[in-house]
């Protein structure tokens, strides 16, 4: 990978998928143009219109007797513990798992490869969390 920079006005979907095919990793395109990055977990990577953030996330599934005040302890424990992303429930009961990277001034394509990376193990450290099973 190489420590070569990228730019806001050249970050889509196209030149992000070739980065990380260019790493090593499994990596597609969603309906929505989002991309999805699979390793351990599987992660999303939204670049912003104008290029001048990525936002990297995931999605995870509640189990189904899990109450409300333990999602929001366990959301609670992981933003005390993992301080490197941000966790909070949805609407629909389901986890979110977000962190976004900034990109204005230009970054290396080493950066954003491991930007990702280092989300997918801050993702295993907040599952780590979840000692009331309450992730499905």
């Amino acid at each position: 990978m190489s420590d070569e920079f990228i730019y806001p006005e050249g970050i889509n979907a196209d030149t992000l998928k070739q980065l990380f095919e260019e790493a090593y990793m499994e990596v597609s395109v969603d309906t929505d143009g989002d991309l999805i990055v699979k390793d351990n977990y599987r992660c999303y990577l939204r670049p912003d219109p104008d290029g001048r953030l990525i936002s990297i996330y995931a999605i995870f599934g509640a189990a189904a007797d899990a109450a409300q005040p333990d999602k929001l302890a366990y959301i609670n424990r992981v933003n005390d513990q993992v301080k490197m992303i941000r966790a909070s429930v949805s609407a629909n009961g389901k986890f979110f798992f977000d962190y976004y990277l900034s990109v204005e001034g230009g970054i290396s394509k080493r950066a954003v490869v491991m930007s990702v990376r280092r989300f997918f193990s801050c993702l295993g450290s907040a599952l780590r969390e979840d000692t009331g099973n309450v992730v499905a």
